[in-house]
């Protein structure tokens, strides 16, 4: 009797595992304090979803006994080869960020080497983007929930201000992402799935083609706006010839298309409010007014490039060196319009790469690219513009935002589109591995999927470990103890533990903690420029009579964010417990430091369970 498993093709264990990917993973939600990484919630099931990816295709290997790869595998591989050669030439100041990039990127390139292991036929691969396109419409839904019911269920759908966000918490990146899904919906109208008189199929190409047309228009952003409507122009440039042939279908998208816009209309008005707004510049190029802060940011990026040309300042670097550009940049152009708030991205991913990697990293990131339009193209210039439009929403939304910093879902999904491209030319080779080798093979994938599994769901506990402890006034630091054992959280730990025993001492007239705290914050604050830790370091030195670095420290912060409203409160109250220093006794100095406005330099504290809950909010003069 055979056994129904073996019938199994590695293709349908693919599409199972691109489903789960693409669907119930992204949808996962707890309250969260929003920002990048881990602490997006969709995040960790993401990673265990494209984990469980990689293993099946080891385990696919051993079975089949081959390794499938694609015949531009060296040039995909340049961008992580240039990140190790970056960790041999660069001090990294910071080795957890050099690690999670060093795994988040080379855990891409193995994804996407994984996905050749389960023989996708272009049949195989029309339905991967299917499933695409369910995901888009699933999402979609959830952002118009969003819209009409922005608070039901918080704890388990995203909380909005009757914004779309779905999962992603930014809604930028939502709208690139259904620009994606709308052109990838577009494309399969060129290709023989749509020739299929299935009327199954045919509501999910207009329901999905509705769905994201109205999430890109209602959202307003500018990036996803016009990476649609670059995209759809390129499609209809190549295949209107194809499109002419369905004339029913090409017909219906086309109503489809113009309802959605026609109900999303005021975001589209929002976007051409925003291109209205132009950038004033002086004749050196600074931007002076306008809502577009862009130009000084790049600008700042560029003179750090210009310093280090070849292996920029190392991972990790940017919040540092970015920072401490800025202040002499605002000397020389002191009305020059930047964001108040601190910056960890410039908002560019080229620019990211020049600060801290130069032109080694940017070399890998370059010839990784040529090598995908090169493949593109090799399949005709028909089928390589219709895979550029695909990549193009995701493409340009990376030079505008750091769409791949706060969710996962573009960085897999691009890597998908990116082996469609690379699919059409590629190898096998044989593997001849001793049973030895074949069972260690077999025990690491194994142990990879659970390993990974069990660290994720530690983050989760660890995350909501510190929603609990924010939620609860930061009065028991004992909550903080899932998220200090965890390698993504432990830092954010620190900083809440550290700041909440500072802050009770300082409340108490006590200053014996101040000591500890300074030799934390000092070497934390260089590299991670809390405008609130500023504050908090000038109250420690006052509370151990040290006028002279109180001053400089929060000098340090003002230096940093000259616009910062509360930074300038805090500080001039901190100025004036200094001056008063001066007049009164040592024994004193803790009483000077606890006289300092708790209300206005424990904002964070205050805020924290409203932020607990709440997407990530980003500069209204970054959005696109």
């Amino acid at each position: 009797m055979n056994n129904p498993l073996s019938t199994i093709q590695p293709a349908q264990v693919g599409l199972w595992l691109l489903g789960f990917l693409f669907i119930p993973a992204t949808l996962f939600f707890q309250p969260n304090l929003g920002g990048e990484g881990m602490s997006i919630s969709h995040n960790i099931s993401v990673w265990i979803g494209a984990v469980v990816v990689i293993s099946s295709a080891l385990l696919l290997m051993l079975k089949t006994k081959q390794f499938r790869y694609p015949k531009y595998w060296l040039a995909m591989a340049a961008l992580p080869i240039s990140m190790i050669i970056l960790g041999f030439i660069v001090n990294n100041v910071l080795p957890t960020e050099w690690l999670f990039r060093q795994l988040y990127i080379l855990g891409g390139f193995v994804f996407l080497m994984a996905l050749f292991q389960f023989r996708f036929t272009p049949r195989d691969i029309e339905r991967g983007l299917m499933l695409v396109l369910l995901c888009g419409s699933i999402h979609a839904l959830y952002g118009i929930s969003q819209i009409f019911w922005p608070n039901i269920l918080t704890s388990f759908i995203t909380p909005s201000r009757n914004v779309p966000y779905s999962t992603f918490q930014q809604i930028n990146i939502h709208a690139s992402f259904q620009a994606t899904v709308l052109m990838i919906g577009v494309y399969l109208l060129s290709r023989p799935v749509s020739l299929t008189r299935s009327p199954l199929l045919t509501s999910m190409l207009l329901v999905s083609t509705f769905l994201s047309s109205f999430i890109v228009a209602f959202s307003g952003s500018r990036v996803g706006i016009i990476g649609a409507a670059a995209g759809l122009l390129i499609l209809t440039l190549c295949h209107w010839q194809y499109f002419w042939k369905r004339k029913s279908l090409t017909l219906a998208v086309l109503v489809t298309i113009t309802a959605a816009l026609f109900m999303g209309s005021q975001g589209i008005e929002r976007s051409s409010g925003k291109l209205g707004d132009l950038t004033s510049l002086n004749e050196a190029g600074v931007a002076q007014s306008g809502s577009n802060s862009r130009i000084n940011i790049y600008n700042i990026a560029i003179e750090l490039f210009r310093q280090q040309p070849l292996s920029g300042y190392g991972i990790g670097s940017f919040q540092k060196v970015w920072h401490d550009q800025k202040v002499d940049y605002l000397d020389r152009y002191p009305e020059a319009n930047l964001p108040p708030e601190r910056l960890s991205h410039p908002h560019n991913e080229l620019m990211f790469w020049l600060v801290e990697g130069g032109l080694i990293a940017v070399s890998g990131i370059f010839i990784s690219v040529a090598a995908i339009l090169y493949a593109a193209f090799r399949c005709g210039w028909r089928r390589g513009l219709s895979y550029t439009a695909l990549l193009l929403p995701i493409g340009l939304h990376t030079q505008v935002e750091l769409p791949f910093y706060i969710s996962n879902i573009p960085w897999f999904l691009m890597l998908f589109l990116v082996f469609i491209i690379l699919h059409h030319r590629q190898r096998t080779r044989r593997l001849r591995l001793s049973r030895s080798a074949e069972m260690t093979m077999g025990v690491m994938a194994i142990s990879l999927t659970l390993g990974v599994t069990a660290i994720m769901i530690q983050t989760v506990q660890a995350n909501q470990s510190i929603i609990r402890f924010l939620n609860g006034r930061m009065t028991e630091p004992m909550l903080l103890q899932p998220a200090l054992n965890n390698p993504f959280f432990r830092d954010s730990a620190e900083l809440y533990l550290m700041r909440t025993l500072l802050l009770r001492e300082l409340n108490a007239q006590q200053g014996q903690f101040a000591p500890q705290f300074i030799e934390w914050a000092e070497p934390y604050i260089e590299y991670t420029p809390i405008p609130q830790l500023y504050i908090d370091l000038s109250r420690a030195y006052l509370a151990i009579g040290d006028k002279q670095n109180a001053l400089r420290s929060i000098d340090a912060g003002l230096a940093r964010y000259p616009k910062l409203t509360s930074l300038q409160q805090s500080a001039r109250l901190i100025k004036e417990a200094a001056a008063g220093m001066s007049k009164t006794p040592p024994q004193t100095a803790d009483n000077q430091a606890s006289k300092v406005s708790t209300a206005s330099v424990t904002s964070q504290q205050v805020n924290a369970p409203t932020a607990a809950t709440a997407p990530t909010q980003r500069q209204e003069t970054l959005a696109q």
